[in-house]
């Protein structure tokens, strides 16, 4: 049931591509066949991705924290492509019976949009409001932790996200205390890392430790977390 489910879902991947333009990445995602990775994508310039390509931070965020099970879909969180380019996605939980069998996702890159929208604004005031006005300075509000930069493998999912994390703590890897490792495995657990296949093997290369460390972590962790 689950395959026929996906099957009308990869028309519609094709269909949004052409109706939309190229401004909007549509990807399929199959969540049936182990590696969750894309299996229909449109317009995947957008991002940069193609099919294979794994799952985003956020959404690996999303389903850690099973909010499938309360929400039919998550709308405007904002990502970034290999470039840093800042973008829109919203996806689609598909499910079947109450099983999540998929996610459709939608990526927008409105860049163009705001482009036209501050050629426009420039035709009606002098440049001097210009460079007062807010929303010529929207650009640089620091977004919420919810941002990624899309991987287009596992591998880069892993750096991204250890990267990201690693900017906060500011300390080199081969300086890092066991504390410090404990939250950096805390912090990748909720961005649901380790949902990805090999993720265990690939973060104990990235932190310089073994794998039975790593699930050492993972349990220590779990531990802390069911006593809150």
């Amino acid at each position: 049931m689950r395959v026929e489910i996906l099957k009308q879902y990869i028309n519609l991947v094709e269909f949004l591509g052409l109706v939309l333009g190229p401004s909007y990445e549509i990807a399929l995602y199959d969540l049936n066949r182990g590696d969750d990775t894309i299996v229909a994508i449109a317009n995947g310039q957008v991002t940069g991705r193609s099919i294979g390509s794994p799952l985003t931070s956020p959404i690996l965020g999303f389903l850690s924290n099973e909010r499938y099970k309360t929400l039919n879909h998550e709308v405007n969180y904002t990502v970034f492509n290999m470039n840093q380019k800042k973008l829109r996605s919203s996806t689609l939980y598909i499910k079947d019976n109450g099983e999540l069998a998929g996610l459709l996702c939608i990526t927008f890159d409105d860049q163009r949009y705001k482009d036209i929208s501050k050629l426009i604004m420039g035709l009606c005031h002098p440049d001097e409001l210009l460079q007062e006005n807010n929303f010529e300075k929207i650009e640089d509000l620091k977004t919420d932790n919810d941002t990624s930069i899309y991987g287009r493998d596992i591998q880069e999912v892993f750096n991204n996200s250890l990267q990201s994390i690693l900017k906060v703590s500011n300390v080199p890897i081969d300086r890092l205390k066991k504390e410090e490792k404990l939250k950096i495995v805390a912090s990748l657990k909720d961005k649901g890392i380790f949902l990805l296949k090999g993720a265990v093997t690939e973060v104990a290369k990235l932190l310089d430790s073994s794998e039975a460390t790593i699930y050492r972590y993972i349990n220590e962790v779990e531990q802390m977390e069911t006593k809150e």
